[in-house]
């Protein structure tokens, strides 16, 4: 063969490589919704404890999706899937994604993003503009300044959308003015594309909780509000990280424990807990606000013995058994095999069906001196998941627990998530699903349609719901 007959052989081979490349890293939605359904009719028990109504209703929408995924643009698939799956109601049920770029796509966002910047001037004005227009109890209430921990925020309303606009930075690459998210007011909250530090887009939901002090977004992106002090919620924001708590004595009988999140690094969260000890020891009235924290790990266990009165029981869900869900188990059986080693066993000769979970053993507290003689639990609709098993395993564990507030979210029937990545090219697309039920009584022990509801409810109307759990122990001492 001859050189320039090797050379043009060579360039249409690369050519060809590059192309079947670029065709199998473009995010095709009808194939990555059919993927998605097979894995959540194989995976997700709520689906299995369905009756046949309800069967007939997820067929009708499972069939009315597919008719229209084809049309659906690989950037909008996470948005279309997600609103597919909310039918189930379930927020441990979920698609995220975490798109990958080239260098020279990243580059493009970057220059597009630094040369749209606005003038902080103009967006400070729109603000001030807008603050006497922020609806009290609406969605508007996202319209001010946040902080990320890195970068402060200042969201205005413009043209139906919220955009968030950088105004101040620790980040040496980032330049004022610059727009970090834009989003549209949902059904649950609001959805819009979010950039990070790099400059990748991707799609994000969220919601504002906390009397709109705090911010939550898909990947546990946490923004606090910024503003007053005398404001108790924002008076409590850790400012280099939003998610981490805070600890704070309020008087002599009283102490503030404000925790956004569960989604925490481990030793920092434990040595926010050991730092103020004593303080935590000395109290008498121990208050714990976990408004808007959406969950996490059960890192809370590295405090309940503080207030715990005795053991908690046992407990044991069901499963649904799933090559999947073994893979799951398996995971979690190389650091506890008492456990979950069982679990592995019984899925593998029961395929499909409908299984017993997890046997947890009672749990037994060590001794813990301290003055504390109440603890109260504040939750709002953000108050989810983890943040609800806390709450459970707190008044199981403790007789001096008393929750405040209003129903938590009701993300806590099914749980332990598996997380499983789709073949959705560079989109990059998961999918979340619960391995397992909180109990075996789901049907008639279940909170996902009413959240977990308080002990001593208080009124949206309610400006200081720290000040009322306050007022309710020095009333009833």
């Amino acid at each position: 063969m001859k050189k320039a007959q090797l050379i043009l052989v060579l360039i249409l081979f690369i050519l060809f490589n590059a192309s079947t490349y670029s065709q199998n890293n473009v995010c095709n939605c009808s194939n990555v919704y059919q993927e998605l359904i097979q894995k959540v009719e194989e995976n997700y028990i709520g689906l299995a404890q369905m009756n046949d109504a309800e069967k007939n209703q997820y067929n009708q929408l499972k069939n009315e999706a597919g008719n229209s995924v084809s049309d659906i643009k690989p950037k909008d698939c996470t948005k279309f899937l997600q609103g597919f799956l909310s039918y189930f109601n379930d927020e441990h049920l979920f698609v995220y994604e975490r798109p990958t770029y080239t260098n020279q796509e990243l580059d493009s966002f970057k220059q597009q993003q630094k040369s749209n910047r606005a003038s902080v001037k103009s967006i400070l004005a729109t603000l001030q503009f807008e603050k006497n227009m922020v609806e009290k109890n609406g969605l508007d209430g996202i319209i001010g300044k946040w902080t990320d921990g890195e970068s402060e925020l200042a969201i205005i309303k413009d043209e139906g959308y919220y955009k968030t606009f950088i105004i101040n930075s620790k980040n040496k690459t980032v330049d004022v003015g610059e727009l970090k998210a834009q989003f549209k007011a949902s059904e649950k909250g609001f959805d819009g594309t979010y950039y990070s530090y790099a400059y990748a887009p991707r799609y994000v939901e969220g919601n504002i909780y906390k009397e709109q002090t705090l911010i939550v977004l898909t990947g546990g992106t946490y923004w606090g509000k910024v503003g007053s002090l005398s404001n108790r919620e924002i008076a409590v924001i850790n400012r280099d990280e939003v998610n981490l708590p805070v600890i704070k004595k309020l008087d002599n009988q009283n102490t503030l424990f404000s925790i956004p999140s569960f989604l925490a690094d481990y030793n920092k969260f434990v040595k926010v807990i050991m730092d103020n000890i004593e303080l935590l020891k000395n109290t008498t009235n121990l208050i714990i606000d976990v408004r808007g924290n959406v969950g996490g790990n059960a890192i809370y266990f590295s405090f309940i013995d503080a207030y715990a009165t005795h053991s908690l029981k046992g407990s044991q869900g069901l499963i649904l058994a799933s090559k999947s869900t073994q893979e799951y188990f398996e995971r979690l059986a190389r650091n506890s095999p008492e456990i979950y080693q069982p679990v592995v066993e019984r899925i593998q000769g029961n395929m499909g069906k409908i299984i017993e979970g997890p046997k947890y053993p009672d749990k037994v507290f060590p001794p813990f001196e301290s003055k504390i003689k109440n603890v109260a639990i504040l939750t709002d609709n953000g108050s989810m998941s983890a943040a609800e098993s806390f709450v459970l395993h707190s008044k199981g564990s403790s007789t001096r627990v008393k929750t405040f507030g209003s129903p938590t979210g009701g993300v806590i029937d099914y749980t332990s998530v598996n997380t499983l990545e789709l073949n959705s090219g560079s989109q990059n697309i998961y999918f979340g699903y619960p391995t397992s039920t909180y109990n075996k009584d789901i049907s008639e022990k279940g909170f996902n349609k009413t959240g977990i509801l308080p002990d001593v409810p208080i009124k949206n109307k309610v400006e200081d719901k720290i000040e009322f759990i306050m007022n309710y122990y020095k009333a009833n001492r």
